[in-house]
């Protein structure tokens, strides 16, 4: 659906409509909640969980998150600072917003990183984070955006699985600045600052 700028336009049917598939068409857009229509798609959720090899399990049920809304922002962050990424669902409508806990026992170790620029502007957004963990490289973007109208904290948090650090730590700013770090521990929270040569270890990340 678009909006026309001029707001007493009426537009006519661009095609046919399937009414009785609940299809519909407004000729004025703004004038939609006059005419009963709405956009809202209420279903329920869904949550998959990664088995590994390009597979994945349908555990919406067993984990809670199946829950019948119109959703349209999931941010996953790690709100308790256990080293697992939790998820924050937002719905149309009004409502409380959900917080469903990772309580997932075999989640693996993890490392939290917080960007601090200099050259480039402060929260680092834009920035790419590589891990080198026994070889495998792991890339993550900052952007903190999840979904409609929904922004989560402007961190990154890495699985490394059972490993006890990472090997290499790289974060190419979006100034071009490009930094890497050595050895660096699971389990830990460090802020990255573009203008410094070490990084800053701010509390534990879980286990």
């Amino acid at each position: 659906m678009s909006r026309p700028l001029d707001r007493n336009c009426q537009l006519p049917e661009l095609g046919e409509v399937d009414r009785d598939a609940g299809e519909f068409w407004v000729p004025n857009a703004f004038r939609m909640p006059q005419s009963g229509h709405n956009l809202s798609a209420w279903e329920r959720n869904a949550l998959f969980l990664n088995t590994g090899g390009g597979e994945f399990a349908n555990v919406s049920f067993a984990s809670g998150a199946e829950i019948d809304a119109d959703s349209r922002t999931a941010i996953a962050a790690d709100f308790n600072r256990d080293g697992r990424l939790d998820l924050l669902v937002a719905s149309v409508g009004g409502g409380p917003l959900r917080l469903f806990r990772n309580r997932f026992e075999q989640a693996g170790r993890g490392i939290a990183i917080v960007l601090k620029g200099a050259d480039s502007q402060r929260s680092g957004i834009g920035a790419r984070i590589t891990a080198v963990v026994a070889g495998r490289r792991i890339v993550r973007d900052l952007f903190p955006e999840g979904g409609f109208a929904g922004q989560g904290p402007c961190e990154v948090l890495i699985g490394i699985g059972d490993a006890d650090q990472c090997d290499q730590l790289l974060i190419d700013w979006p100034s071009g600045t490009r930094q890497v770090f050595e050895s660096v521990a699971a389990g830990t929270l460090v802020r990255v600052h573009e203008d410094r040569d070490s990084l800053e270890f701010i509390e534990p990340a879980g286990p």
